[in-house]
């Protein structure tokens, strides 16, 4: 839907997208519409400020202090003009994408963990799961929509992986019936600290269930966790809005809805993008889809690959425990070229959703388009698998992969990722965008990918 055509009626515009009265979706859409109100009416008083400020210069016979004060009127009113008109863009983009979204009526969506009830009438306590209650935690996950990681396979994978405890939150009904709950990963390390993530390695975790005041409710209660566990901080990674007060939506899921035939998919992503995928068949490429025994492959390209990026790699005891594990869907795909892998993808499937959430090509192989080519083969093999939707995985709006992953058609999906710390705490940067970690960056780029897989493992295990 035109963004204009939104602005101009936006409750009958959710209306003809089928987005309900009650939903968050249509929450979401309406605090936008009243950011981008307040930022219209701030900029048009701006302008209307620095047209007065201009119209002052051309008085006559200024003092010099006078003339001083209004330059520097002009400089702030400028830079305010500026920065408003750069938060309208954002905000203009967001809500576009979350239309595009929706822009088919009725379509299905993708399987993110999103209340869908605004409230939960009942009573209810929140405290955290003993073990002998364990299997009230997984009655409720096989009732609930959840992600892939919230099953407690996962949880037991990270422990075995990398030595990390998971324990659960509930709310408990008065009926003794769990209504929500949240598992928690902690971490411990002499380089970053104390803290607990939901969920770690992955892109999407946080708390589940039905109702929207269930859920806040959870997140409010873990703040005491922090303080009781001298925690730095709490990471609650989720898709769902208006949770708490600190969080990040710089990132977002780029997610491809799919159609039932390859002919369909080729049709669908369009000239442009056949073209740049196809450059790579002149160099023969072939790809191969398994499980364990692809690992050596694909482990010698991902770890290359992070090298180059100047980033710590996993140890290949963490993929070899996950291909291995009868309760989760992956699969690797491994691109060879002259008989050598190139490039390669880790997939994980869950509820008629695809994910990548690894993927790698060597630098020598950029110049070949194998890193398109791959892709095109990866969503063939989703599409004759069923699947109905395609996760490229998360971004940071406008960046390089967020363009690229934009150009196969994906929709941009918000995360919203909420931040609990004890008073006088802040928001963690353990990122690469975190400037005192880029000398560590260069250097490592400069290291023997030998020596990376030595020392990288214990590193990243800290880094969720």
């Amino acid at each position: 839907m035109d963004i204009k055509k939104f602005l101009a009626s936006p409750e009958s515009s959710m209306a003809s997208l089928g987005i309900s009265v009650e939903s968050s979706k249509r929450r979401e859409l309406l605090e936008q519409v009243d950011q981008l109100t307040q930022l219209r009416s701030r900029l048009k008083e701006a302008k209307k400020n620095k047209s007065e400020i201009a119209r002052q210069f051309k008085a006559p016979e200024q003092a010099a202090d006078e003339r001083e004060s209004l330059i520097l009127a002009m400089q702030v009113v400028s830079a305010e003009i500026k920065g408003i008109e750069e938060e309208l863009k954002t905000i203009e983009k967001r809500l576009a994408d979350a239309l595009n979204a929706n822009q088919q009526q009725g379509a299905p969506l993708p399987p993110f963990v999103i209340a869908s009830e605004h409230h939960y009438n009942g009573g209810y306590t929140v405290r955290e799961l003993r073990a002998a209650e364990r299997h009230l935690w997984e009655d409720f996950l096989s009732a609930a929509q959840t992600s892939a990681y919230h099953h407690p396979v996962w949880a037991e994978l990270i422990r075995r992986s990398f030595g990390h405890p998971t324990r659960i939150w509930v709310a408990i009904n008065d009926e003794g019936k769990v209504i929500g709950g949240i598992p928690l990963t902690f971490f411990s390390s002499r380089l970053f600290g104390k803290f607990a993530v939901s969920i770690p390695y992955f892109n999407y975790g946080g708390v589940i269930s039905r109702w929207f005041n269930v859920a806040r409710d959870i997140i409010g209660h873990l703040k005491t966790i922090c303080k009781h566990e001298s925690l730095s901080h709490i990471e609650i990674r989720t898709m769902q809005p208006d949770l708490g007060e600190h969080f990040s939506s710089k990132k977002v899921s780029m997610v491809l809805s799919l159609p039932d035939s390859e002919a369909s998919l080729d049709e669908q992503l369009g000239a442009k993008v056949r073209a740049q995928y196809k450059k790579s068949e002149e160099y023969q490429p072939k790809i191969v889809f398994g499980k364990i025994e692809l690992l050596n492959d694909f482990y010698r390209v991902f770890a290359h690959n992070m090298r180059d990026l100047g980033t710590p790699v996993y140890g290949k005891k963490w993929f070899a425990n996950i291909l291995t594990e009868s309760k989760i869907n992956a699969v690797i795909a491994v691109v060879y070229v002259n008989q050598k892998p190139v490039a390669t993808g880790f997939l994980i499937g869950h509820e008629g959703m695809l994910e990548i959430p690894w993927a790698s090509t060597i630098r020598q192989a950029n110049a070949m388009n194998v890193n398109m080519w791959m892709y095109r083969r990866i969503l063939g093999y989703a599409v004759n698998e069923g699947y109905q939707f395609f996760d490229f995985g998360r971004s940071t709006r406008d960046a390089g992969t967020f363009k690229f992953k934009k150009q196969w058609g994906a929709v941009a999906h918000t995360h919203y990722w909420y931040y609990l710390f004890p008073e006088g705490g802040a928001v963690p940067e353990l990122n690469p965008d975190n400037p005192k970690y880029k000398l560590m960056i260069n250097i490592w780029k400069k290291m023997p990918v030998w020596l990376s897989k030595l020392i990288g493992p214990p590193i990243v295990a800290n880094l969720p």
